[in-house]
């Protein structure tokens, strides 16, 4: 058997835009509803949240069972060993949060390849599975798609070398930390927050790299739909739910009112 073909990687640089969703409560029954759904991508944030290494393995093995659906795992930072222990899980696409400079970017890609381009250590477990797949040493690195999320003062000012750096695939803004990184946080400066983004999104695209935003902010995504992004994402499963129960909630206790006006 080989390694499976990475459909997000592909899909970055041929056919439409790649809508996703962000699995926040890290369950996987809930990574299996959403797939369900029509979804591209699913990201499991590593990052945030109460994420353990097995829970990252059931929201994989969730995902994959539920294709065209991609998975891709946002790793806790820049740690080799978290890098290669996600990889080694079956994770094929990675965002790495608060990428600043393309020295950081080169490290990444050192810790996610297997030599001689790589650190990466052998071991691959359950992305070899167990040996079913006997090429996966060979074949891995070229299924490996690894986005920098750009997200501060520093990570703006040095895009387009991060950008440059061989193994970097995609660029991958962080909206919320770029408000607080530039002063920008508040409703008081949602425009200046839109500008800042665009601005961002159109030097991402003269390099020619794919771009991709998460936002909860509509406006804010269609400014990168309309601009180019390949890859976007409105939505959070933790606040998708808590908007749905509060609606349904508001909606239940206005016809209960109502019942008891008579």
């Amino acid at each position: 058997m080989h390694t499976p073909i990475n459909r997000f990687k592909r899909a970055l640089c041929e056919g439409p835009v790649q809508l996703g969703f962000w699995l926040a409560l890290a369950d996987p029954n809930v990574a299996e509803i959403c797939a369900g759904q029509g979804y591209d991508w699913l990201l499991i944030d590593a990052e945030h949240g109460p994420q353990t290494l097995p829970g990252i393995v059931e929201q994989l093995r969730a995902i994959e069972a539920t294709p065209p659906c991609s998975a891709i795992v946002r790793v806790p930072g820049h740690d080799p060993t978290a890098i290669k222990q996600i990889l080694d899980l079956g994770a094929q696409t990675i965002i790495v949060p608060m990428v600043e400079t393309a020295e950081q970017a080169r490290a990444i890609v050192t810790a996610s390849r297997y030599p001689p381009a790589g650190e990466r250590g052998l071991g691959g477990a359950r992305a070899a599975r167990w040996g079913g797949y006997p090429a996966y040493v060979a074949e891995a690195d070229a299924q490996l798609c690894i986005v920098a999320q750009i997200e501060t003062i520093s990570g703006v000012a040095n895009l387009e070398a991060i950008a440059a750096v061989d193994g970097i695939d995609a660029l991958f803004l962080g909206p919320a930390d770029l408000a607080a990184t530039h002063g920008l946080l508040g409703p008081a400066n949602v425009d200046a927050l839109l500008d800042l983004c665009s601005d961002i999104l159109a030097r991402i695209v003269a390099t020619g790299t794919p771009a991709g935003i998460l936002s909860r902010d509509e406006r804010l995504v269609q400014r990168f739909l309309d601009g180019g992004a390949r890859f976007i994402a409105n939505g959070i499963d933790s606040f998708a739910l808590a908007r749905f129960a509060a609606d349904d909630v508001r909606t239940w206790r206005a016809r209960i009112a109502r019942l008891a006006e008579g």
